[in-house]
């Protein structure tokens, strides 16, 4: 860019002074006149507007989050065209020096630009014949320098797609232009083709009807349209969009997903929704996200949620909530009163699970499981500033039965400070935390803080007091996860785990066991309570010894498999715990903590194989397993009761080694004494190993129907069967979908969704209707994802036809389906999700075959398919512009999927079909759950 006048640094000031202090989009159009009525710059040429803003907002490729929108604001109030931003962001970087791979990357200024860019011209901003070939002129050179660009091969496309473009292609162009466009066009679409067909398939339509082929294109280049439908590429665009609407269900279906299963809730990923949702409407945005924490905890108890549920909902409504209110309002909203918008959400909560202070009384009602969640939300937001406590009696109706705490509002530097200064203090925050006062996030920040400094400075010590507290109170780990998501949370431990050193001066090694367990007993309680696959461990090296714990612990090695130090170390574990020198230092001081737990299975396969031989007694066996629940050695039963689970999956009803594993077993489970400090790790091991193991001695009573030794551990397993978060659906559960009249989980997918519909048109205050994303995903999963999007799309269809394809209701439905696809889904999805059979579907080609059939269902599924795109781009920082291919995975690859009698499948549905038929025979084959060796994994 030439020097830079006053008038452009006084405009960039003005812009950066704007995203410092967050000022919204929506107060640019008044700002920016005060502002040239106070300053009096000199009048700046569009272009070099938007270059200031462009300097403003971004730091070499990284962008403020606000500069899409603050640029939509300048193209809205017609400051700047498409075609100045054009020309600002070639001012700002020469084309030349960019890659292709920088533009079609999120989160890159260029893509960021070219993203909002595509977007304007497809809605319809370019009028008329001068404006467009303005912008095609400045597209050349990027056609020059990017040819195998989709996102360039999208604005070019876009702009050849604009209404003004018949005219001026045809009219208004000089041949010398065309023939220079056309010469960058030919390359643009050649390298397409092999990357982006359907991108290609749109250029070269619009090569063959304003003729721009040109002679490169004619004699060297393939013809791509050949044997294509040409009308099949405009289909989708005669289709107009619905108007969207933001319903209550809509926000509800979010936050039911957001913390159905583990906490999910990301603070930014959450502003993006919310953003892109309501745009900029703060007072709709505050009162609609209150309404709907109330709908969730509500639909939790009409649902009978377990206690743990109904306990992290409503520590998200008081805990969490305000604090983020608090944030979210600072950081996008200038200074308001959020009094009003709490009063008009309190006034449309529901009055059977919220009662007044009167009726909280009622102990015959179910709500007065959470009648008190009124008055914590509204001292926690006293507490947070976002109200007066004054107003809490006139918001109630009726005088408070609580009050702020004593303590105050909790900041974390000053918890930081007071447990480095006293360690004690640190058990009393974690008991704090199940506490419905407002200061959850704090404590939590103060102890993830804590945590990683420990790790960082190696104080092993004050460490294994803090893992054992949320060992023994691992239901805090909810609340934690509110704050602080649990990978984070693991990396400090991981990571210490990893590189463990221990202390030169400790004299004693026993511990360094018990430190070492103590914070290997927390990695995977915390593992196993969100049910964290290995690849979400942020990033663990899998020769790491966490990696190699988790997934070859519970697996017992043949001695002619181990390292000749790794016999001696067996051998000396042998001689510990079943011979009379027992286990002393010598021993430990030989065997790092890592290497004895990755021992373990082998030590209690040989131990067994021993006992079944005869060359232990079963009372000497049991004697040396007593050993093992002493604390410093008490973890290793991670590993070891998991081996015995899937060692009790190979008997057989002939088989006699259950003879020995279940007395062993009963000295492990359930001995006959254990000291204090044991009993609360014991109780935390069980909570990790009960599901793998009850399933075990089930399959070993099966076997075994007459023995009467195996009922006894399934009851004591039974308390700890419940100790992780996640998506499951509990059998009952499923029985009841499956058996809804006439069509099982479809119908019953139809009839929650139907329940929403009806709610959202309720004027009266009414109970949520049952809701749970479970339903939702056992259908994905039992029926596939393309039956369950052609059920989504049947519910649609049926409010088009009853009530208009324009009509409300129909705005209604789209709001709540869109909402479920685009919602966080599970940490290992399946891999052909309902976004990906979505967009395969909603292809060009295949709406335009079914429009010739159902041109009113194939309108809706191009509008479904725009919907779902436009939010997921929106919300999702990763999510693409629809750039590349989404075929099935196999396509994917270059494999031709074939139909039963194997010519090359040419129905979508079959394709699709195929694709999830080969996904759930493989995970059925490989095993799913299953570790290394067909056992389960830690």
């Amino acid at each position: 860019m030439d020097q830079q006048s006053p008038a452009d640094s006084a405009w960039q000031t003005f812009f950066k002074g704007c995203f410092s202090r967050r000022i919204s989009s929506s107060n640019l159009p008044e700002l920016i006149p005060q502002f040239e009525a106070t300053a009096r710059p000199r009048p700046l040429a569009p272009e070099r507007l938007a270059r200031a803003l462009l300097d403003a907002g971004s730091n070499g490729q990284q962008t403020d989050p606000r500069l899409p929108s603050y640029l939509e604001t300048l193209l809205d109030t017609k400051r700047i065209t498409v075609v100045d931003l054009l020309v600002a962001i070639a001012q700002f970087r020469d084309p030349s020096d960019l890659t292709s791979t920088s533009l079609d990357t999120a989160n890159t200024l260029h893509f960021t630009v070219f993203r909002l860019l595509i977007q304007r011209i497809a809605n319809d901003t370019i009028d008329n014949d001068n404006l467009l070939l303005t912008l095609l002129g400045q597209l050349l050179p990027w056609m020059s320098q990017h040819p195998a660009s989709a996102t360039v091969g999208l604005l070019v496309s876009a702009s050849l797609g604009s209404p003004a473009a018949e005219h001026a292609m045809t009219t208004a162009v000089t041949k010398k232009f065309k023939a220079s466009f056309a010469r960058r066009l030919t390359p643009l679409v050649n390298n397409l083709s092999s990357t982006n067909i359907q991108l290609a398939s749109a250029l070269s339509y619009y090569q063959k009807q304003y003729d721009l082929q040109g002679e490169a294109f004619a004699g060297n280049s393939i013809d791509i349209l050949n044997g294509v439908d040409l009308a099949a590429l405009s289909f989708n665009d005669t289709v107009m969009d619905n108007e969207a609407v933001t319903t209550r269900a809509g926000l509800y279906i979010y936050l039911n997903t957001l913390l159905s299963d583990r906490p999910t809730f990301d603070d930014i990923n959450v502003m993006n929704f919310l953003s892109a949702r309501y745009k900029g409407n703060l007072p709709v945005l505050v009162t609609e996200l209150i309404l709907a924490a109330f709908d969730i905890l509500a639909n939790a108890m009409y649902r009978a949620e377990p206690q743990r549920t109904i306990t992290i909902l409503r520590s998200f409504l008081v805990n969490k909530l305000p604090a983020f209110l608090g944030n979210y309002t600072a950081i996008n909203f200038a200074p308001l009163s959020i009094e009003t918008f709490i009063s008009q959400a309190l006034l449309r909560i529901d009055p059977t699970a919220f009662p007044s202070l009167s009726q909280m009384f009622d102990f015959s009602s179910k709500s007065s499981i959470v009648s008190e969640a009124r008055q914590e939300f509204l001292f926690s937001c006293a507490l947070h500033q976002l109200i007066p406590e004054g107003s809490i009696e006139n918001l109630l109706g009726d005088v408070p039965m609580q009050s702020l705490p004593a303590s105050g509002r909790y900041m974390k530097a000053d918890l930081v400070s007071e447990c480095t200064t006293n360690p004690a203090k640190i058990e009393d925050l974690i008991g704090e935390l199940e506490n419905m006062e407002g200061n959850a996030g704090e404590i939590a920040g103060a102890l993830f803080e804590i945590i990683t400094t420990l790790c960082s400075n190696n104080d092993t010590m004050t460490l294994k007091g803090i893992c054992i507290s949320l060992v023994r109170k691992s239901a805090t780990l909810d609340s934690v996860a509110l704050f602080c998501p649990p990978q984070t949370l693991l990396q400090p431990l991981c990571n210490l785990l990893d590189g463990w050193e221990g202390h030169e001066d400790q004299v004693e090694n026993q511990p360094v066991y018990e430190e070492f367990g103590s914070v290997l007993l927390l990695v995977s309680t915390i593992k196993h309570r969100f049910k964290l696959q290995p690849s979400e461990m942020n990033g663990v090296d899998p020769d790491s010894f966490t990696s190699r714990y988790f997934r070859l612990a519970s697996e017992s090695r043949k001695t002619d498999q181990l390292s000749e130090h790794e016999n001696d170390l067996l051998g000396g574990w042998v001689r510990g715990l079943f011979e009379a020198e027992g286990i002393n230092d010598e021993l430990m001081s030989t065997c790092k903590p890592a290497e004895f737990y990755l021992l373990i299975a082998t030590l209690f396969d040989q131990s067994i194989k021993a006992c079944q031989s005869r060359t232990l007694t079963m009372e000497t066996l049991k004697g040396g397993f007593e050993y093992l629940l002493e604390p410093f050695l008490l973890p290793s039963l991670l590993a070891g009761l998991t081996w015995f689970a899937n060692t009790l999956w190979s008997i057989s009803s002939s088989s006699t080694q259950i003879d020995t594993l279940l007395p062993a077993l009963h000295t492990l489970v359930k001995p006959p004494s254990i000291s204090t400090d044991s009993a609360a790790m014991h109780s935390a091991v069980l909570a990790r190993v009960a599901e793998s193991l009850n399933e075990g001695l089930n399959h070993a009573q099966l076997q075994h129907k007459n023995r009467v030794d195996i009922q006894p551990l399934l009851e004591v397993l039974r308390p700890h069967m419940t100790h992780h978060r996640e998506k499951a659906t509990a059998f009952s559960e499923l029985e009841t979908w499956t058996r809804t009249p006439p069509n099982g989980l479809s119908t019953a997918l139809g009839n929650m969704i139907q329940g929403l519909i009806s709610w959202s048109f309720a004027t009266a205050t009414t109970s949520p209707p049952p809701y749970t994303h479970r339903l939702l995903l056992s259908a994905q999963t039992i029926l596939g994802a393309t039956t369950t999007l052609n059920t989504l799309l049947d519910i649609i269809t049926h409010q088009a036809t009853h009530h208009g394809p324009n009509s409300q209701e129909v705005n209604t439905v789209f709001d709540i389906i869109v909402t479920m696809l685009t919602a966080p889904q599970p940490t290992k999805p399946p891999l052909l999700t309902l976004p990906s059979a979505l967009r395969t579907l909603s292809s060009s080609t295949v709406t335009t075959d079914l429009s010739k059939t159902d041109p009113a269902r194939a309108s809706i599924l191009v509008r479904l398919h725009r919907r779902v795109d436009a939010v997921l781009a929106a919300t999702h920082p990763t999510h693409d512009l629809g750039l590349e291919m989404n075929m099935s995975t196999a396509a994917g690859q270059g494999m031709m999927l074939h139909d039963s009698q194997g010519m090359p499948a040419t129905d979508i549905d079959a394709v699709l079909a195929h694709t999830e038929g080969q996904i759930a025979s493989g995970d059925f084959l490989g095993g799913v759950g299953l570790g290394q060796g067909g056992g389960m994994e830690l």
